[in-house]
């Protein structure tokens, strides 16, 4: 069926959040790239080089930049120490134990790496509900299957315990969805500083 133009708009602002946090010439992985892996297109300017993993896509000539068809629950096909970032939009509150998911990401990043994530709050499920019923989110964008939501403090704990440090978290659209930076140590990290933010 493919992505109708509210999808687009709410992926946009997701972009819009975890874009700054791209450092230019970037190696980048988006983990759960959705069907045309818009966000490496998105961030074309600051990307050296950039994988898309999901299931979803096909690799063909249509699809923007390199994409991969990957169950990324059972491990991810990406050599140790690969990239400068893994992006994670929309994709942990599909996830049921992100752990296994979590310590790959750490595996694939460089050292000084971060992984850049946004997922929505709870209270939005109900909203994608009316938003499915009258046709304005696609049944591509499987909301029905979201699971309860992991705390950040929870979270980041999880993060540290990996071995990620370095926080940022911050909320966007008026506090209905999450942006948290982790570090992988090295070089560029701040140490294990949570730095918090609304907007």
């Amino acid at each position: 069926m493919g992505y109708t133009s509210f999808d687009r708009f709410v992926a946009r602002c997701r972009f819009r959040a975890a874009l700054p946090h791209v450092r230019q010439d970037a190696r980048v992985c988006d983990i759960g790239c959705g069907l045309n892996a818009e966000f490496l297109r998105f961030a074309r300017a600051r990307i050296r080089f950039g994988v898309g993993l999901d299931y979803q896509v096909t690799a063909t000539g249509e699809q923007r930049g390199a994409v991969v068809c990957a169950n990324i629950t059972r491990g991810l096909p990406i050599r140790s120490g690969s990239f400068d970032h893994a992006v994670l939009l929309a994709v942990l509150e599909h996830l049921k134990d992100p752990g296994a998911l979590l310590r790959e990401i750490h595996r694939i990043l460089v050292p000084g790496g971060s992984l850049i994530m946004t997922w929505p709050s709870g209270v939005v499920d109900s909203i994608l509900i009316v938003t499915r019923a009258i046709g304005w989110t696609s049944p591509d964008m499987e909301s029905e299957e979201h699971v309860a939501r992991i705390p950040v403090e929870t979270l980041i704990g999880a993060l540290s315990q990996i071995g990620f440090d370095g926080f940022v978290h911050k909320t966007f659209e008026l506090g209905l969805n999450n942006l948290l930076v982790a570090h992988k140590p090295g070089a560029r990290t701040t140490g294990g500083k949570i730095e918090e933010k609304r907007t």
